[in-house]
């Protein structure tokens, strides 16, 4: 019975025997009534469901070392691995190992058997040190939600020991924001969720992760960062409120969260094997961030104190509008005044471009923009869609726009903007037809919609030399032959 007592000591899918002393802290389970042996999980994971199965009985013959005999009843699906012979001693058949090892084929046939199998004990564990006691010698199966192993309790090894290999591992690491279509100055919220694992690495060379580490870049281009909400979803949903830890009055230290998840007092695990974490927190988006091109990214990265760790990112994008005042000729035209549909810093940046600022107002800004010698009014900052603009005051000499112009932020993926536009006879056309003006928006240091504005001459009014002038002559001409003639028919009478 020699290699069926080597097989009893070898674990399936996700356990090993090993010898390891019953720490302080220990979380209890009494089978029987009398002294008798005990299976300790030595690292039972935090809110895994625990269960043993006696599968044969157990006797020894002589002392420590001596021969196990098992006998019992060997299941319908497990008759390829055992066998009984004629005095009812249950030993393995060849099918049972590969290579020396347990084979997958007993270990697949195992957990089949458990599944129909009567339980001998069962307990969800409260992340210490776990020990079923009082138990009639046997060979047993131990399973769960990870797999099953067997172990053999008998007097010459009364107190076996085997290790949980926790086959989850943290993993699935998602970064969301709630809009990614921005206006420098807008509140955005992230969410950060990925699963947690109790320990690092599998069987006895498993480690307990004592904490999690969630460490976020929080780039320039967002302040005011606030941890809202961290959620321990114990059931690893993720989805539901039950079973949920809220952790309280924590922010970002050094962009780093420490989160505690082993408690070294009471040697046990502060959170559920495989729960779900959920970090929420919101920023403000600041001028600093980039206009368009590759958009504005910040990445957050899971460490639990290995040289693994997790990562994820999330990219927002905000847009810059711009608008080129010029004449029907295509030359560029100062003071004309436009009203925009919000706000903006009234001094315009160290590239000539005015910051976005919301939609109140407040000192420091206005909704009211000249054009300067060059025409161009650039604004950065914006969120993508249809901006519409007023014109109050059109440059000396030129008539007012009767319209609303219309300037559409739009991705470009670029960096810089070189846009050109054609006139001719006073309209702009598409493409740079016979006799066409060419007229160019160019600006180096950002990626901006541009629109072509023009303003057209005033209709000419009488003036002098002209005809209006001429009809006064000819009408005071026409005023004084008359009094001629009246005055020459009133003698002609009175004579």
């Amino acid at each position: 019975m020699k290699t069926l007592k080597r097989l009893s000591s070898m674990l399936l899918a996700v356990f090993m025997v090993m010898a390891m002393a019953i720490p302080a802290f220990a979380q209890e389970v009494t089978v029987g009534e009398t002294t008798g042996g005990s299976i300790t999980i030595s690292n039972a994971a935090k809110g895994e469901t625990y269960t043993i199965y006696k599968l044969f009985d157990a006797t020894v013959t002589g002392t420590k070392g001596g021969s196990i005999a098992y006998t019992g009843d060997i299941p319908t699906g497990l008759t390829d691995y055992f066998t009984e012979d004629s005095a009812g001693n249950i030993s393995e058949t060849a099918a049972a190992r590969d290579n020396g090892e347990m084979s997958e084929g007993l270990k697949t046939a195992l957990k089949t058997w458990t599944a129909t199998a009567t339980a001998t004990a069962t307990a969800k564990s409260d992340g210490s040190t776990l020990n079923f006691k009082n138990l009639p010698y046997g060979y047993y199966v131990v399973t769960t939600t990870q797999g099953a192993s067997a172990i053999t309790v008998d007097s010459t090894n009364p107190t076996a020991t085997i290790f949980d290999k926790n086959g989850t591992v943290p993993s699935d690491l998602s970064k969301t924001v709630n809009k990614d279509d921005v206006n420098f100055g807008d509140t955005v919220t992230y969410t950060v969720t990925f699963k947690t694992s109790n320990y690092d690495g599998n069987g006895t060379a498993a480690k307990k992760i004592m904490s999690y580490t969630i460490q976020d870049t929080l780039p320039d281009f967002l302040s005011n960062v606030n941890v809202t909400s961290i959620i321990v979803d114990n059931d690893g949903s993720a989805a539901t409120t039950d079973d949920q830890t809220s952790i309280t009055n924590t922010q970002f230290t050094d962009k780093k969260i420490v989160l505690d998840w082993y408690d070294e007092t009471n040697s046990k695990f502060l959170y559920d094997n495989g729960a779900t974490v959920t970090l929420t927190y919101t920023a403000v988006v600041t001028d600093q961030a980039a206009i368009d091109g590759q958009g504005n990214t910040n990445k957050v990265t899971v460490t639990w104190g290995s040289n693994d760790k997790l990562e994820a990112e999330e990219t927002i994008y905000t847009y810059a509008i711009a608008l080129k005042k010029v004449n029907d000729k295509g030359e560029a035209l100062s003071g004309a005044k436009f009203q925009l549909p919000f706000y903006v810093k009234e001094t315009a940046d160290a590239n000539g471009a005015y910051i976005y600022a919301g939609t109140t107002a407040d000192e420091g800004l206005t909704n009211q923009l000249t054009t300067p010698a060059n025409g161009e009014i650039t604004i950065k900052g914006v969120a993508s869609g249809d901006y519409s603009i007023t014109e109050v005051t059109a440059p000396n000499g030129y008539n007012k726009l009767t319209e609303d112009v219309t300037v559409t932020a739009k991705k470009t993926s670029d960096t810089t903007t070189n846009t050109t536009f054609y006139i001719k006879d006073g309209e702009p056309v598409q493409s740079n037809v016979g006799g066409a003006t060419e007229v160019t928006y160019t600006n180096a240091n950002l990626a901006a919609t541009a629109i072509l504005v023009i303003n057209k001459s005033g209709a000419e009014l009488p003036s002098t030399g002209g005809m209006g002038t001429t009809i006064f002559y000819i009408a005071g001409t026409v005023l004084v032959l008359g009094a001629g003639v009246i005055l020459v028919t009133r003698r002609r009478m009175s004579r």
